[in-house]
């Protein structure tokens, strides 16, 4: 069975992308499924993240970096396909950038983050925009594209309520219903090499894997048993 795509993007940067990108990797592997992260973002944070990992607790994806072959990194994907149970491609954050357009063309699920404040909500506008191109240029054999926003670094207040409002208005895609808060255990994540999974059960564990479920049961992914904690 081929691997299914998931691409994670927007037109701005900070708003996540990289943070959602690898804690859905690793906790889809520590769930059984062989997870391959594709990082085209020149700066290769999740390249480095991976990194951070001890060799005795190795990160639970496999992570490279192709951004140097900008657009042609679709041509790396097909040996990959059927090594893997789904592929990440975590985009840059720019609207000039061929990369996004070229993984919406390819992806079965687009995941499109987005903080509550009005410049993500404008730049996630222009998001949904080429997701509803894609899928007009896309023929039937492509399958369709499945396309979703993920509230990321949320926090409760006035301004960030008027904000969801706004984001609300006018959409063609669903809001998924999990949710990521701003929480220290996600950057934290970054000096272990690991998701927030590997640490004690708390609310970001949870968060993340009710994100992880629910995506995964869109796009058909089969889940085994969670892994232990790598960290106490």
């Amino acid at each position: 069975m081929s691997a299914k795509i998931v691409v994670v993007f927007n037109q701005k940067g900070g708003c996540a992308k990289t943070m959602t990108t690898m804690q859905l990797a690793g906790t889809w592997g520590r769930m059984g499924l062989r997870v391959f992260v594709v990082d085209m973002d020149p700066q290769n944070t999740a390249k480095l993240w991976e990194l951070q990992a001890s060799s005795d607790q190795p990160f639970s994806a496999d992570v490279e970096s192709f951004a140097p072959l900008k657009k042609h990194f679709v041509d790396k994907l097909e040996p990959l396909l059927e090594k893997f149970d789904v592929i990440l491609i975590d985009c840059p954050p720019s609207a000039e950038s061929d990369v996004p357009w070229t993984a919406l063309l390819i992806a079965d699920y687009a995941i499109i983050p987005v903080i509550p404040v009005m410049d993500n909500v404008w730049a996630s506008k222009i998001a949904e925009e080429l997701v509803l191109k894609a899928r007009a240029e896309r023929s039937a054999a492509d399958g369709p594209l499945q396309a979703a926003y993920l509230l990321s670094m949320n926090r409760k207040g006035k301004v960030f309520d008027v904000c969801l409002e706004a984001l609300k208005k006018d959409i063609q895609l669903p809001i998924l219903k999990s949710r990521i808060g701003m929480r220290n255990a996600y950057p934290e994540c970054q000096l272990y090499g690991c998701t927030v999974g590997d640490f004690a059960e708390s609310t970001a564990s949870k968060e993340v894997e009710m994100a992880a479920t629910e995506i995964g049961k869109q796009i058909g992914l089969k889940f085994t048993k969670q892994k232990g904690s790598k960290h106490e």
